[in-house]
């Protein structure tokens, strides 16, 4: 039998109350959200204590010498749910290391830059990239898909690959430039679709939109040659 099985009421009791306290951020480290949960957890353990205690009275009251040993075992057993009650939640109000991160970023690579705005220069000259794409449903007059290519384009072009792209800018003042062209980018997208709803329909502000969005598209590439690798 494990020791703490052995130990009475009164005492694994104790360890409880330690166990919470342990648990509370100190006066150093604030965290409010964790409050309803201690005093929620401190009075489910309370009860569950007193709970033990009254059974525990009321057994004594009626017990025979042959029914001692099956009193002894309810108390040891009550107080055992009562720690793994409170374990899991001691566990939880634990706080995290400082410096924890839900996800390590990155290193900067030259072969991470080089495949990140490959994918970017691929949306420009390839056949299926983003601006042949948008050429051939223009030409097409092919309005309802413009407009919903155009928003689907600017989350996985603009926020996605565009933005990849701005993390990896080594130089500060180019970052604050970068989301000026990215910016640049959705209102080109904007322009195509103003001009391809019902009732404005307009092939020439399509293409010269369309024309804005390669001229910033290229001058977004141009970005690349400025990020400093450490290791090269």
């Amino acid at each position: 039998m494990m020791p703490f099985l052995r130990t009475p009421s009164s005492t694994l009791l104790s360890i409880i109350l330690f166990l919470t306290a342990i648990a509370v951020p100190s006066s150093g480290f604030h965290a409010p959200r964790h409050t309803a949960t201690i005093d929620r957890s401190y009075e489910t353990i309370s009860a569950t204590a007193t709970a033990t205690r009254h059974t525990t009275t009321a057994l004594s009251a009626t017990s025979t010498p042959s029914s001692s040993s099956s009193r002894r075992t309810f108390i040891t057993q009550s107080s055992l749910r009562t720690l793994l009650l409170l374990a899991p939640t001691t566990t939880s109000l634990l706080p995290l290391p400082a410096n924890a991160k839900a996800k390590e970023d990155l290193p900067i690579t030259r072969q991470l830059v080089t495949s990140t705005f490959s994918e970017i220069r691929s949306e420009l000259t390839s056949p299926t990239g983003l601006v042949s794409t948008l050429a051939d449903l223009i030409s097409a007059r092919n309005y309802d898909e413009i407009l919903q290519y155009t928003k689907e384009s600017d989350a996985y072009f603009r926020k996605g690959k565009l933005g990849r792209a701005r993390k990896l800018l080594t130089d500060k003042d180019l970052k604050g430039e970068a989301i000026g062209m990215s910016n640049a980018v959705t209102f080109d997208l904007i322009g195509i679709n103003r001009a391809s709803r019902p009732g404005k329909e307009n092939a020439e502000e399509q293409n010269r939109y369309l024309e804005e969005l390669k001229k910033d598209v290229e001058r977004f590439l141009e970005l690349e040659k400025t990020i400093v690798v450490v290791d090269e």
